[in-house]
């Protein structure tokens, strides 16, 4: 656990020593091939109480990455974007993921297809039910009437830990989710 954050904490340090570094310079490339309507919900996200900002343009544009393996922060310009997510498992997968991306930070808006789980920490099962509830993340009704949480995206194209809340039993259930980069072929065979 301690090495796991170790880690966790050298990469985010390393993403913003590039962020900054691709700030003195870097100019943007690249086309919108699409575009789609992004929602938001009016009340206050969880990804709000965790000083994560998320853009309030009103489209999400689909772009390519200029990267082939995980993104790194500063690789993608700021905006919404659609795309893809994968999990461990059947009874825990998105339907619908916008990758909101401000100043090199990404936040995620994530819709559920069903009601079965209704909070979301980046961890395992046994590490959520100590956490602090600002580390914990609680559905909110999308403007479809679905599950959605708005949470923090550490990275890219890599598989993540996430401990979901099941409803049904009162527990935490350990699962694994990858946020694709916009456009990247992983979100294209996804």
């Amino acid at each position: 656990m301690y090495r796991r954050k170790v880690i966790v904490l050298a990469s985010l340090l390393a993403c913003l020593v590039i962020a900054l570094a691709g700030c003195a310079g870097n100019s943007q490339t690249g086309g919108s091939s699409s575009s789609e309507p992004a929602t938001s919900s009016p009340t206050a996200s969880a990804a709000d109480t965790a000083n994560a900002s998320t853009s309030d343009s009103a489209s999400s544009v689909e772009q390519s990455s200029a990267a082939s393996g995980a993104a790194v922060a500063g690789d993608i310009a700021d905006g919404d974007y659609t795309t893809d997510t994968k999990t461990d498992s059947s009874m825990f997968h998105p339907v619908a993921c916008t990758l909101h991306v401000q100043d090199g930070a990404y936040t995620a808006t994530i819709t559920m297809p069903g009601e079965g789980f209704s909070r979301l920490y980046f961890g395992t099962s046994e590490e959520a039910a100590t956490a602090p509830d600002s580390e914990i993340y609680d559905y909110y009704l999308g403007d479809d009437g679905k599950y959605t949480f708005d949470v923090p995206v550490s990275a890219l194209d890599e598989e993540l830990t996430i401990a979901a809340w099941g409803q049904r039993r009162d527990r935490w259930y350990d699962h694994s989710i990858i946020f694709y980069s916009p456009g990247s072929e992983q979100a294209s065979a996804a």
